[in-house]
């Protein structure tokens, strides 16, 4: 929406700009004819209907060119319009669709193991490993609706966060001790690296703890065991910035352009239920609403990739 608001911005200067740009050259041009026609006659008796006519043809020709330029601002913005509304249709088709895959397999295995403990086919021993699963199971589609209708509320014009002056470095540090026993499970090595000074932002501490949790997720989620994951916050040209960097593999280049996108995260990720592919989209989503931009980077100095938010300066 952002975009389509830009673009129909710019039209409309474009189109305003034009209208005296070329209304200048008309009357350049009817003045010339002017003083050509009075020049041409009588000291004394100059060709008065042919003065009139230019000056009447004066008027015509500006109003020609208002009514040209207003057709084309409307044409193109029209164009605009069903552009963005046939995006956004094929995008809420997507999501609705993606959202039917990634709920139906874990429903189809609680389905499952729901018949098999009502016909007795579950052993003694199978009992609690079978409600762990079906726990998780549970949780995962709870996550996946939750995470989606963050996703939704945050693409609405209407919606606004409710910001605080918070400490980016307590934030931070509590959402990484929120996933520290995960890390622990993974064989993943945590390191943070997060200043004792407080950083004052005003955030929205509810919607950004989303935001980083969701990256940081993606750090224990995605990669093997035996990496190390950093999670730093500092300034970068006077802006605070975090990092969540990772020693695991790079993501293929082929995904790469699409990583912001809702639903990219690898189909086996999603199909295993590990993953939704909605947690960049929203984290990027609310980096933006913040004033801030969330980026995949290579060049983070001991690590193979990460994200990095980083506050535009001002």
């Amino acid at each position: 929406m952002d975009k389509l608001k830009k673009k129909i911005i710019r039209y409309f200067l474009i189109c305003a700009l034009a209208i005296p740009v070329l209304d200048a050259l008309s009357n350049e041009f009817f003045d010339s004819v002017m003083e050509r026609t009075l020049s041409s006659g009588a000291a004394d008796a100059p060709h008065i209907p042919s003065v009139v006519l230019i000056f009447v043809a004066t008027i015509l020709v500006s109003l020609l060119i208002l009514a040209a330029s207003a057709t084309v601002f409307y044409c193109l913005v029209r164009k605009a319009v069903e552009a963005e509304s046939k995006r956004q249709a094929a995008e809420q088709n997507m999501l609705y669709s993606c959202i039917a895959h990634d709920l139906k397999t874990p429903m189809t295995s609680i389905q499952g193991f729901a018949a098999a403990l009502r016909d007795g086919r579950i052993k003694d021993e199978e009992l609690g490993e079978v409600c762990d699963i079906i726990c998780l199971k549970t949780r995962y589609m709870n996550e996946l609706v939750d995470t989606l209708s963050a996703y939704s509320k945050l693409g609405t014009e209407n919606y606004t966060l409710n910001l605080q002056e918070t400490d980016l470095c307590v934030l931070v540090r509590d959402t990484a001790a929120m996933y520290y026993s995960d890390f622990e499970s993974k064989g993943i090595e945590m390191i943070a690296d997060i200043p004792d000074e407080p950083l004052l932002c005003r955030l929205d501490k509810k919607e950004f703890t989303r935001a980083v949790g969701n990256v940081i997720i993606n750090a224990f989620r995605h990669n093997p065991s035996g990496c190390r994951v950093l999670i730093k916050v500092h300034s970068v040209n006077g802006q605070p910035s975090i990092t969540i960097a990772d020693t695991g593999d790079r993501i293929s280049q082929e995904l790469v352009p699409t990583l912001f996108e809702p639903f990219v995260s690898g189909n086996a990720s999603r199909t295993s239920g590990t993953g939704s592919g909605l947690g960049l989209a929203v984290s990027k989503r609310i980096a933006e609403k913040h004033g801030m931009t969330l980026s995949y980077s290579t060049e983070i100095p001991g690590y193979s990739k990460g994200f990095v938010f980083l506050t535009a300066a001002r």
